[in-house]
């Protein structure tokens, strides 16, 4: 008789009970997992003892666990199988195949899907007792999800603008300074700022001609 493969996903474990993550992880991890699952709960009623809580639809016994926390779990996972002769040490390489298997498809997948076949995995391994490593395709088409493509955004710095500088005390008095445009002070006026360029040769002579010899240069 034909069996639609999808229906295998929905089987549950009756002859064997599954031994899984959960049960090898650190007392921090169940701690902060407990943490995280009362913050899903939206309100609640003392008297009638009834509470309210958020799921999605991606919610599984497994999530909150990172990658880090599964990856040590499962190989206390390993030694217990074989302290406990639930896997042979000839068939070592084949759970360690699939364990390489789920750190692959965490490059590609979101990682809380992967976390989701991991546990239907482990269901039907125990329910039908097939190889560590076998795999069925309808099933990473069926639970595996892409991972999204990130956005980068980017940030223009912003620069404090330029403060005002003090007026040139020289230009005040004078109507000039010997210093030009290199002058570190504010020219004041039409034309004679420090950040317009200025014939200095002329600046020269013009305070030549109003303070007599007072000023003297090369150039005049």
């Amino acid at each position: 008789m034909f069996m639609d493969p999808r229906t295998i996903l929905t089987i549950k474990s009756v002859n064997k009970k599954a031994t899984h993550i959960t049960q090898f992880l650190t007392e921090k991890t169940k701690r902060r997992r407990q943490n995280k699952r009362r913050g899903y709960v939206l309100s609640g009623s003392v008297d009638r003892e009834e509470t309210i809580v958020l799921k999605t639809s991606e919610d599984h016994p497994y999530l909150e666990i990172y990658i880090e926390e599964w990856g040590a779990a499962n190989m206390r996972l390993l030694n217990h199988l074989l302290s406990t002769g639930q896997i042979k040490r000839t068939d070592v390489e084949f759970y360690l195949a699939y364990t390489t298997t789920i750190f692959e498809f965490a490059e590609n997948y979101e990682w809380n899907s992967v976390l989701n076949f991991d546990y239907r995995y482990r269901e039907l391994q125990a329910e039908h007792a097939f190889r560590w490593g076998t795999f069925f395709p309808h099933m990473e088409l069926q639970i595996l999800l892409p991972k999204r493509p990130r956005t980068v955004t980017q940030h223009t710095p912003s620069y404090p603008s330029k403060q005002p500088r003090e007026d040139c005390r020289i230009f005040k008095a004078k109507g000039s300074c010997p210093f030009g445009p290199k002058c570190r002070y504010r020219h004041p006026g039409s034309g004679t700022t420090a950040d317009q360029p200025k014939n200095h040769k002329h600046d020269l002579r013009t305070l030549s001609s109003k303070h007599g010899s007072e000023i003297t240069c090369g150039f005049l």
